[in-house]
């Protein structure tokens, strides 16, 4: 999307100076030992008129974590500008979920919505999805 040819995420102890995915900058407290950096439930608020904020019908939510890398703040404003809408913000601005708003479904989250579904409960994001996988 942005054409960097080496891109990389820091998972892979890449030597890139181009890091699109980082560690997490803002740890969870309390996590218990051996935790993921970011694990457990957290607060987002969502970007109003969205395609999140249709399907969650509000403009807070908690979801739940496990994970220690995210997006490196540092290439937001070049991913805005190649398309990306930022749909999700953390407690402390960080991005948290992203769609493309022009695609049927294109949607990525930090927060993984399989660990607050249930049984005969599924999580609306994954509602969403077959949705439209459905509709195709």
């Amino acid at each position: 999307m942005l054409g960097i040819a080496d891109a990389d995420s820091a998972e892979h102890q890449s030597q890139t100076k181009n890091l699109l995915i980082a560690p997490v900058t803002c740890p969870m407290e309390n996590r218990p030992d051996g935790a993921p950096k970011l694990s457990g439930p957290c607060r987002l608020w969502i970007t109003p008129g969205c395609r999140l904020a249709a399907i969650y019908r509000a403009d807070e939510v908690y979801e739940e974590y496990f994970c220690n890398y995210e997006l490196n703040a540092r290439y937001r404003q070049d991913l805005e500008e190649a398309g990306l809408r930022f749909t999700a913000m953390g407690e402390n601005g960080e991005l948290r979920a992203i769609d493309l708003p022009d695609r049927r479904f294109f949607m990525a989250t930090l927060f993984q919505p399989q660990l607050s579904s249930g049984e005969g409960r599924p999580h609306p994001i994954i509602v969403e999805f077959l949705n439209a996988a459905a509709a195709r």
